[in-house]
């Protein structure tokens, strides 16, 4: 992969436990070392997109990837310097909510959702006040609010109020998580902020909407949470083993804390996808080797539960989970390592697909995941 900019750079980020929870509903509880492991050739391949590459749209490795039914939307995590758009055939249609100083963009660049109707709209946050905008279909940017509330990620709920984030970032965010209306305006707060040690900025994707389900989840903790009625529950706990986030990392400067977990490991949580027959956890587990994740696959209708194990150096190809589309997982990958890690049989079924051209590109393909014994 040397065609494209590629940055090993790894991004933690730090969130916290809510201060308030609904308890009526069952907590599932997920030990790491205790589910059964899926072997890769137990995924199966149904279906690839190749997106078109120029040099106005090379990406690393570390990308958030959002899509509806007619687009997918990409944006470099490392760079954050515009969203990438392409329809569902992988031809490249442009980009919108660019980084510069020019008119017509943005200073900054902290996350981004689609609309019901395809509209864009992004995050912005600079200073101590975050800015939302609406993105037109023509690329001009329309504020729909400032707030005061320094957020890193957000989301739109369906009555057209605000989730915003805003991580341990005092004396900022006294509350890591709000509700506002449409205007802006904070008519609720979740997540008392209580840690007291300095803290680095940071931020990551919080928010993960499956459906009509709107999950939330949180860098150093083992929780999912399901968001209902203005309530947060927790819906999943995963005991992490030896990858647990140690007692130390709160008391302590997180230079030091975070130091000494790097040297023993540590687990996060990283996404959330979900059908009405599959829900897959994808866990970043950070080593003193290297980067690895484990994806979770929770089959709803049996209650079976298995996991995959992948790592950043040597098995990328199921690496980045990025959404479940009728029953089909979607991973995002790049041709060099389809190159490297299909098996010939694999390769030759899709070959003639994925054509060498300038430069290495991202591709979107469809897996299905057996649960049968």
């Amino acid at each position: 992969m040397n065609n494209y900019k590629f940055s090993f750079s790894i991004f933690i980020y730090i969130l916290s436990l809510s201060c308030s929870f609904n308890n009526n509903l069952e907590i599932e509880k997920l030990v790491m070392n205790e589910l059964d492991l899926v072997q890769k050739s137990e995924l199966t391949i149904q279906k690839i997109t190749p997106l078109e590459t120029r040099m106005e749209n090379l990406m690393g490795i570390d990308i958030r990837a959002r899509f509806d039914q007619s687009f997918f939307y990409l944006m470099d995590e490392n760079s954050k310097d515009a969203i990438h758009f392409f329809d569902k055939n992988g031809n490249y249609l442009g980009s919108q909510g660019q980084v510069g100083e020019g008119p017509g963009t943005l200073q900054k660049l902290d996350d981004f959702l689609i609309n019901p109707d395809g509209s864009i709209e992004v995050l912005s946050g600079i200073g101590d006040r975050a800015t939302v905008y609406n993105i037109s279909g023509s690329g001009e940017l329309n504020k729909v609010f400032d707030t005061n509330y320094l957020a890193s990620s957000f989301t739109k709920l369906p009555s057209g109020e605000y989730l915003l984030y805003g991580s341990y970032n005092l004396p900022f965010t006294e509350f890591r998580l709000v509700k506002t209306d449409s205007e802006g305006k904070v008519i609720s707060s979740f997540l008392e902020n209580t840690y007291k040690n300095k803290l680095l900025p940071m931020t990551e994707r919080n928010f993960f909407r499956n459906g009509k389900d709107l999950h939330i989840i949180e860098s150093f903790q083992p929780y999912v949470y399901s968001f209902q009625n203005d309530t947060l529950e927790k819906v999943i706990q995963l005991d992490f083993g030896s990858y647990s986030i140690p007692e130390y990392f709160w008391q302590e400067d997180i230079m030091d804390s975070f130091g000494k977990m790097s040297e023993t490991g540590f687990a996060n949580l990283h996404g959330v996808f979900e059908d009405e027959n599959l829900m897959l956890v994808s866990i970043h587990i950070q080593k003193p080797e290297g980067v690895f994740k484990d994806l979770v696959f929770i089959d709803k209708n049996t209650d079976k539960v298995k996991k995959i194990s992948t790592n950043r150096n040597e098995e990328m190809l199921y690496h980045n989970p990025i959404g479940i589309e009728e029953g089909q997982i979607m991973f995002l990958t790049y041709r060099s390592v389809i190159l490297k890690e299909l098996s010939k049989t694999q390769l030759d079924q899709i070959y003639s697909q994925i054509p060498e051209m300038e430069f290495d590109y991202p591709i979107i393909f469809q897996t299905k995941i057996q649960f049968d014994e």
